[in-house]
């Protein structure tokens, strides 16, 4: 009796043993071979990927660029390793020893070692690769200039920042917590960070935007002073001199972070408080648009229905009038109108036959008067 268990135990285990080993080489890693160079950044890409490689190593040593004008006195990244495969469920595979990757991730940045993975689409749905490595990329310049010492919102918000991503659904998390409230105080915004990326967080969402708002702001609370990004970088230098986030913003803003993001707040209330009003007016005026082109549109077609019918009953009459000629035939007869002679006939009396029109031998009266 207790053999069969038995043998039925050591023969499920011999058959996961075999499934494991069937279903391994599914999920190995893609082989990757070099594919691009371009400055500080390689390139190492599944087969086939080459020309890909190629496009986003030019982008990408341009980006660092950019990422290192607001690094201002800061260690920049010597060289990078990008690691590109096609879809997202290799990234793990790919990734340095140890270290894996997220489940939901298109693409992975490891700024100690200068490594970053990327993938071109997740499933059946492709990604930009391009702003996708633009957003690793700010991670990797960040975090090789501030070390651990920059909060995890000043690292999603500033990879953003040179990323050039754009959500709807961001945008409607913002609009939400202007209108119904939900701002993370500050405090717990590294702490409120979910464990899955989701566009539409709160988290995500307000770290984009309030280092937005750090990076156009300038020295002073001047709507017109935009600062052009030197108390950013100011602020980015200071950090990464001292550690210090609320030093640097006063050392750069001359305010603490809490009065900025305080700021920050009522700038959000007010951009998306008077954007349903901005919405409305331009509403109207397509609206009104609209109509006029109806209206035109209307009239026009109703020009062209009655030039139609004006045409179509021309052409009936001329088919009658050509029907009925050729009916009658050589019946008809063009008779001239009647004109009646306008006087007598000069020829009706010859001179000189004593008629009263002979008056050529009757003597004529002398002229009344002479001048």
């Amino acid at each position: 009796m207790s053999t069969l268990p038995r043998r039925l135990s050591t023969a499920v285990i011999a058959l996961a043993i075999a499934l494991v080993a069937w279903v391994r080489p599914a999920a190995a890693a893609p082989e990757l071979v070099h594919a691009a160079r371009a400055g500080r950044v390689t390139i190492y890409a599944e087969r086939g990927l080459e020309d890909t490689a190629h496009k986003l190593a030019g982008g990408a040593e341009a980006a660092l660029a950019r990422m290192s004008a607001d690094l201002v006195d800061l260690p920049v990244p010597r060289a990078i390793e990008v690691r590109l495969v096609r879809d997202a469920k290799h990234l793990a595979a790919v990734a340095p020893a140890g270290r894996g990757a997220p489940p939901w991730a298109i693409g992975v940045a490891y700024p100690d070692l200068g490594v970053l993975s990327i993938a071109l689409r997740r499933d059946a749905q492709p990604v930009d690769a391009m702003a996708t490595l633009r957003h690793e990329l700010g991670h990797i310049a960040l975090g090789v200039a501030l070390g651990p010492r920059a909060p995890h919102w000043l690292h999603e918000g500033f990879a953003y920042q040179h990323a050039g991503e754009w959500s709807w659904e961001r945008t409607e998390t913002l609009a939400g917590m202007a209108w119904l409230g939900g701002i993370v105080p500050l405090e717990d915004l590294d702490r409120s960070f979910p464990r899955e990326e989701m566009p539409a967080h709160r988290a995500y969402a307000q770290s984009y935007d309030f280092v937005g708002f750090l990076s156009r702001r300038g020295r002073w609370e001047d709507k017109h002073d935009d600062g052009d990004r030197w108390p950013f970088r100011r602020f980015l230098t200071e950090i990464g001199h001292t550690g210090d986030v609320d030093q640097a913003a006063l050392t750069a803003y001359g305010r603490p972070l809490r009065d900025l993001f305080e700021e920050w707040r009522s700038d959000l209330t007010n951009r998306f408080m008077l954007a349903p009003i901005g919405l409305l007016g331009l509403a109207l005026w397509v609206l009104c648009a609209v109509l006029l082109m109806l209206g035109w549109w209307r009239r026009r077609r109703h020009a062209r229905r009655r030039y139609a019918q004006w045409d179509e009953e021309d052409r009936l009459r001329r088919e009658q009038e050509a029907a009925a000629r050729a009916e009658l035939g050589p019946m008809l007869v063009s008779v001239p109108p009647y004109v009646r002679w306008p006087g007598e006939d000069p020829l009706a009396s010859e001179p000189g036959d004593g008629t009263e029109d002979d008056d050529d031998d009757r003597p004529r009266d002398p002229p009344r008067w002479l001048n």
